[in-house]
């Protein structure tokens, strides 16, 4: 923990030299999330039959914008693992006496996007102070409890299947595809597709554990089966990475001895 805040503080020294860019990118990011919620607001308007709320809508956009900002800006070389290992560049890591995935994970932080992360919060805070029918303090405690569970399944998700890429060479591509139908697939709350079989199959199988799941609990009472339902899913994924990324890292091999990025 105190290397990567060490990295952290180092990243925002960094960032903050071209000051501009720094909070033009902030600027950026919220614009996108206020986008978000534009096209939220105009959903409901013109789909008025649907029985969702704004409140829905809240919640997915907390789980979806704090999944993406810790796999995109937090620990931004999670969702490049993938290249890392085609292209040769985890010699770099490898180089080093320290654990090579917690380097390459920790390495890369975009400080000035961490808005997603703060945005998350603000969202889970509206829905509970505005849209919750329980107390706002039972709300606010399990719904940033949830949001930090499944932003763990899925750090642990996007490590298990970009280590693939040790066994089969372009997997990039394919894990390409598998965050932009996680993005697209996100955007919208679960009931949409409910009556969608097959659509809905296959957001389960996508999303289900990430994002399903924890919607559903923030939504409704979140029963004590679910609750472990999801620390099984965290503890399961957790599982998965160290020994998928462990084993098959001794399956990798590069033209080159040490690679500098």
């Amino acid at each position: 923990m105190k290397k990567y805040l060490k990295f952290m503080k180092f990243a925002m020294k960094e960032q903050r030299e071209y000051r501009t860019n720094f909070f033009a990118s902030i600027a950026t990011m919220i614009f996108n999330d206020a986008c978000f919620l534009v096209i939220f607001i105009i959903f409901l308007w013109y789909f008025t039959d649907t029985g969702l709320t704004m409140g829905n809508f809240l919640v997915l956009c907390s789980l979806s914008c704090m999944c993406y900002g810790i796999t995109h800006w937090l620990f931004s070389n999670i969702a490049k693992l993938p290249e890392t290992i085609e292209q040769w560049k985890l010699d770099y890591y490898l180089s080093f006496p320290v654990n090579p995935l917690y380097f390459l994970i920790s390495k890369k932080v975009w400080v000035a996007d961490l808005w997603d992360i703060l945005f998350s919060f603000i969202c889970i805070a509206i829905y509970a102070f505005v849209f919750a029918d329980v107390p706002t303090a039972i709300v606010l405690l399990k719904g940033f409890l949830i949001v930090a569970l499944s932003a763990l399944i899925v750090i642990w998700i996007y490590i298990v299947v970009g280590s693939v890429s040790f066994r089969l060479q372009k997997w990039s591509k394919i894990a390409d595809l598998f965050n932009s139908m996680f993005v697209s697939f996100a955007n919208y709350p679960p009931d949409i597709y409910e009556n969608k079989r097959i659509v809905y199959i296959l957001m389960c199988i996508l999303l289900f554990p990430s994002l399903i799941l924890p919607y559903k609990m923030i939504i409704w009472t979140a029963t004590l089966w679910q609750w472990l339902l999801l620390v099984w899913f965290c503890v399961l994924s957790l599982t998965l990475w160290i020994f998928v990324f462990k084993r098959w890292l001794k399956r990798y091999s590069s033209w080159n001895l040490v690679h500098q990025m």
